[in-house]
């Protein structure tokens, strides 16, 4: 992946532009929606920062999530989730760290933005995803919307690839095996993660989850779902069926 990746074309009220991270010692590129009337006016807007999927850039999804930043009236930021570590959880906390850290300050620093938790959101798609929902679970006092699209959770529910490809049917029948193993008591787990912080984001994160029923990760999120009911977390669970790994058809 490269730091810095302006799209061929960019969609109406979109611009790339880059800011300096310490922690990678390299310009990153970004890309940045501003709504309409934003010239116009002094007041703060709210900002949504949206994660790529793996193998993408700052660029692979400003068209596909056109309709969602254009009916909304925010700042939206496409970030580039680009890490010197090569281990999945090393370059998780990296990441976290260059948003949290460095872009957030710099796009409140550089533009209006509302600054307040109930103002700010977080989404991402498959590997984002899985990154935009552990972040925003992990700061709660930062985020106070996430919709994650098809994220990928296998990585850390830590039993490798044991999720993946499970038809629907099965989702439920896996999920209460694991389940009775205490898989989900082990560091790092995103579920721990959940249970760990239940009461900070219970009825205060805005938590959205969109799958296709033919996707590869369908039993991922399934699971996911599965726990928040567990522990009475309100959430919004939108199965498209017959969809599979693409996010132009789950938003």
């Amino acid at each position: 992946m490269n730091f810095i990746n302006p799209p061929a074309e960019s969609p109406e009220r979109v611009t790339h532009r880059t800011f300096y991270s310490p922690i990678l010692h390299h310009e990153i590129g970004y890309n940045l929606y501003l709504p309409p009337g934003y010239e116009d006016c002094d007041e703060k807007y709210p900002v949504a920062y949206h994660i790529h999927g793996w193998k993408g850039n700052e660029s692979s999804e400003i068209w596909p999530l056109e309709k969602v930043y254009k009916n909304r009236r925010a700042i939206t930021v496409f970030v580039n989730a680009i890490s010197s570590e090569d281990d999945y959880l090393d370059a998780l906390f990296q990441i976290e760290s260059i948003l949290i850290k460095e872009l957030i300050p710099h796009i409140d620093a550089q533009y209006r933005a509302d600054t307040t938790r109930g103002s700010r959101m977080l989404s991402g798609f498959s590997m984002g995803g899985n990154m935009a929902f552990y972040y925003a679970v992990k700061h709660p006092e930062l985020f106070g919307f996430v919709t994650a699209y098809a994220g990928t959770y296998h990585h850390l529910y830590h039993k490798e690839f044991r999720t993946v490809g499970v038809a629907p049917e099965k989702a439920t029948e896996l999920y209460e095996d694991m389940i009775r193993e205490e898989w989900y008591l082990e560091e790092n787990n995103i579920l721990c993660l959940v249970r760990q912080n239940a009461e900070k984001i219970r009825d205060k994160l805005k938590i959205e989850i969109h799958i296709g029923t033919a996707d590869i990760l369908f039993c991922d999120n399934e699971i996911l779902h599965l726990y928040l009911d567990s522990l009475h977390i309100p959430h919004v669970y939108k199965q498209f069926s017959e969809v599979g790994h693409d996010l132009e058809k789950i938003v």
